[in-house]
């Protein structure tokens, strides 16, 4: 019985370290991703290009609006750097509710949370390039 009560503790350990240490390289994602089939429409805005705000409402921009999000992992461990939005993306819900994600090259504001980003540029980048390319 001590042999099978050391194995599952070890087994225990181990995937607590290997969680922890994903964690912590790969950063953690953000939770509470609106479901692509719940969303109304999305309303993206950029503050490099302030003379248009894109609002799409079919099913090919939302789910990339959502898909986007899947590059958005933040790190606990680093700091904040500065509260400048550049990018703002609202996901207007089926039932009127709203969740906006917002962010920088260093921070992602989910919901009005800021948080430090583990990839920094990513997601404001690939943002740009998929919605704003054609400027």
């Amino acid at each position: 019985m001590k042999k099978i009560k050391r194995l599952i503790m070890t087994i225990f350990a181990v995937s607590f370290i290997i969680i922890g240490l994903n964690l912590f390289t790969e950063g953690i994602p953000l939770l509470g991703i609106p479901e692509i089939g719940k969303i109304n429409r999305v309303i993206i805005e950029h503050k490099d290009y302030t003379d248009e705000c894109k609002t799409y409402s079919d099913e090919e921009n939302i789910e990339l609006a959502v898909a986007l999000l899947g590059y958005l992992r933040y790190s606990p461990l680093k700091g904040l750097s500065d509260d400048n939005q550049l990018i703002k993306i609202t996901y207007i819900m089926d039932d009127g509710t709203e969740q906006v994600v917002a962010a920088n090259n260093y921070t992602v504001w989910w919901n009005g949370k800021p948080s430090a980003l583990h990839d920094e540029n990513t997601f404001v980048k690939m943002c740009t390039a998929v919605f704003f390319a054609d400027n």
